[in-house]
C-alpha cells in the first residue's frame, strides 16, 4: 500500500512536470531560432503567456460541425495527459499505470490522438482544415506505420517492447547501446520527430501557410478549445523529447528506484537535456531548408529505410547478443 501510494504521487509529479515545462521548451526553440536571425525574437515565457490569453477568449464554433468538435480537444489532451503517466519521462521503473500499456500500445495512442485532430479539422467544414487534415493522413500513412516499426525493432535487444525494460538494457549492456541496431532505430526516430511535432523540413511555424499541414488543423478553433489543442500539442512534443533522449540516446542517470531524492536530481538533468535537444531541433530548423511538399515522402522513405536497416544490422551481426 505504501508502494502504490508513493507510485501515485510520483505519477502526479511527472503530469505536472509534463504539463508545466512543455510550453517553455516550444518557447526556448522559437527563442533560439529568432536569435540565430539576429532578431529580437519573443520571450521563453510567450507560450504561456499565448496559452493565458486563449483561455480568456470566448470559444466559438462553426455552426455546421458536430459536438464532437468541441470536445475533441479535450480528448486530445486526455490522451497525452494518459501518455504521460506510462512513458518513462522521469523514472525508469513503471509508476502507477506503467503496465497498462507497451512502446506498441504507446505509439497507437498518439495515433489515435492524431485521427482525432483529423477527424475534428474535417468536422469543421473547413476548406484550409480539411487541405491540413489531408496533408497531414498523408504524412501519418508513413510516419505511424514507421514510429511502431521502430519500437519493435527496439524491442528486439530486451525482447520486450516495454521502454522501461528498455532504458534498464540499454544503461546496463555497452554492446546493446553501441550496437548497430540501436543507433540505426535512434537516428530513425530523431527523424521521425521532426515530422511528429511539425519540424524541417517537413514543416515550419513561421510559414504554415505553404505547409498547411499542423498548423491547418486547428484552424477553426478559438478560445479554451484553441488552447487544449496547443498545449497537447507542447505536451506531444516533450513526450517524444524526452522518449528519444530517456530510451533511444542518452538512457544513463534515470532512476531505477522510488527515491524522491534521486528523482528530484534528475529532473534537473533531465530539464538540461531537454534543453539541449531543444536547441538542436532549432538550429535544424534554422539550418534546413523547406521541402517542396511532394517530397516530404522521399524524406519519410528515408526514415523508413533507416529503421529497416537497422532490423538488418540485427539479423546480419547476430541477434541475441547480450
Amino acid at each position: 500500500m505504501w508502494r502504490l501510494g508513493v507510485l501515485f504521487i510520483l505519477s502526479l509529479a511527472q503530469i505536472l512536470f509534463v504539463f508545466a515545462f512543455a510550453p517553455l521548451f516550444v518557447g526556448l526553440q522559437t527563442t533560439v531560432q529568432e536569435k540565430w536571425e539576429r532578431k529580437k525574437g519573443p520571450s521563453v515565457f510567450q507560450k504561456y503567456f499565448d496559452l493565458y490569453k486563449y483561455f480568456g477568449k470566448e470559444s466559438l464554433v462553426p455552426a455546421v460541425s458536430s459536438p464532437f468538435f468541441s470536445i475533441a480537444p479535450y480528448l486530445v489532451f486526455a490522451l497525452y495527459l494518459f501518455l504521460s503517466l506510462v512513458l518513462p519521462i522521469l523514472t525508469a521503473f513503471p509508476l502507477t499505470f506503467g503496465p497498462v500499456v507497451d512502446f506498441i500500445g504507446g505509439g497507437l495512442i498518439f495515433g489515435a490522438a492524431g485521427t482525432l485532430k483529423k477527424i475534428a479539422a474535417l468536422d469543421s467544414r473547413s476548406n484550409y482544415a480539411h487541405l491540413g487534415a489531408s496533408r497531414a493522413s498523408g504524412l501519418g500513412a508513413v510516419s505511424e506505420p514507421t514510429t511502431v516499426i521502430i519500437f519493435i525493432l527496439l524491442g528486439l535487444m530486451s525482447g520486450t517492447n516495454n521502454p522501461y525494460t528498455i532504458n534498464n538494457v540499454l544503461q546496463d549492456s555497452k554492446i546493446w547501446y553501441h550496437s548497430l541496431l540501436h543507433w540505426f532505430v535512434a537516428g530513425a526516430f530523431f527523424l521521425n520527430l521532426l515530422v511528429e511535432t511539425g519540424q524541417l523540413p517537413i514543416e515550419a511555424e513561421t510559414t504554415g501557410e505553404f505547409g498547411l499541414i499542423d498548423q491547418g488543423l486547428p484552424l477553426e478553433y478559438s478560445g479554451a478549445e484553441y488552447a487544449f489543442f496547443k498545449w497537447g500539442g507542447y505536451a506531444k512534443q516533450l513526450l517524444l523529447s524526452s522518449v528519444f533522449l530517456n530510451v533511444f540516446s542518452v538512457p544513463f542517470f534515470v532512476p531505477r528506484k522510488p527515491d524522491f531524492l534521486a528523482i528530484l536530481i534528475y529532473s534537473g538533468i533531465h530539464l538540461i537535456k531537454l534543453g539541449l535537444l531543444t536547441v538542436l531541433l532549432a538550429l535544424v530548423n534554422e539550418t534546413v531548408s523547406k521541402y517542396r511538399l511532394y517530397k516530404n515522402f522521399d524524406y519519410l522513405a528515408a526514415v523508413f529505410s533507416l529503421a529497416i536497416m537497422g532490423g538488418l544490422a540485427y539479423f546480419v551481426v547476430g541477434g541475441g547478443i547480450r
